[in-house]
């Protein structure tokens, strides 16, 4: 999902998921287990498929959280790491892979915070990469990042990755409550307040 698509679902303040979404999401599981079971078995194919699926994803949850290329990509790289390590260990729930690697994410994201809380860091902000030809495209899309990260970090920590990973990463709510630790109706309740907060935020950058 797009940031100009997340700054819209803000504005508007809901979003429904509908059956079709619901049938895919099913189908989707059923194929990721079965590259699990691969990936497990040490097959190269679906090793890579781990990569290049969840690399990018853990990069653009970070920095929409930490604000650093260096650190996103850091992130990215250590939870993929972890995530192979574990993967002997990995058992299937009915819940999509994402689920367990972005609650992985979470963890070190949290423990992070806390190293960075006890010395101070300086930001080495630079954008999330762009591979967009057009140089005007590119500007508008860094400056919707830019406002939206800014109005993510306005919100509570909980908010802020229900916010992420349901609309940036595409999680269904019940993904959403394994990542967190808390119930589906926690986790309706830290949609609801944390798009109502960012439906202000945003309206308020905009007449700013």
């Amino acid at each position: 999902m797009s940031v100009q698509t997340l700054s819209l679902l803000a504005r508007e303040g809901s979003i429904r998921t509908t059956a079709q979404e619901r049938t895919q999401q099913s189908a989707q599981v059923r194929r990721e287990e079965e590259l699990i079971r691969r990936a497990q078995e040490f097959d190269q194919e679906a090793l890579g498929w781990l990569y290049q699926l969840f690399y990018p994803k853990l990069y653009n949850y970070a920095y929409l959280q930490l604000g650093d290329v260096q650190q996103a990509e850091d992130l990215a790289s250590e939870v993929l790491l972890r995530v192979m390590e574990s993967l002997k260990d990995y058992r299937f729930r009915g819940l999509p892979v994402s689920a367990w690697v972005f609650r992985i994410a979470r963890n070190y994201v949290i423990d992070l915070s806390r190293r960075r809380q006890r010395r101070p860091q300086v930001s080495l902000y630079e954008g999330i990469p762009d591979t967009e030809a057009s140089p005007h495209a590119a500007a508008e899309r860094a400056i919707a990042q830019d406002e939206l990260r800014l109005a993510l970090t306005r919100l509570t920590e909980e908010q802020r990755q229900v916010i992420i990973l349901k609309f940036v990463e595409g999680m269904d709510n019940t993904s959403v409550a394994r990542v967190l630790g808390r119930s589906q109706g926690a986790v309706k309740s830290l949609q609801h307040r944390a798009l109502v907060s960012l439906k202000r935020l945003l309206s308020s950058q905009e007449v700013e």
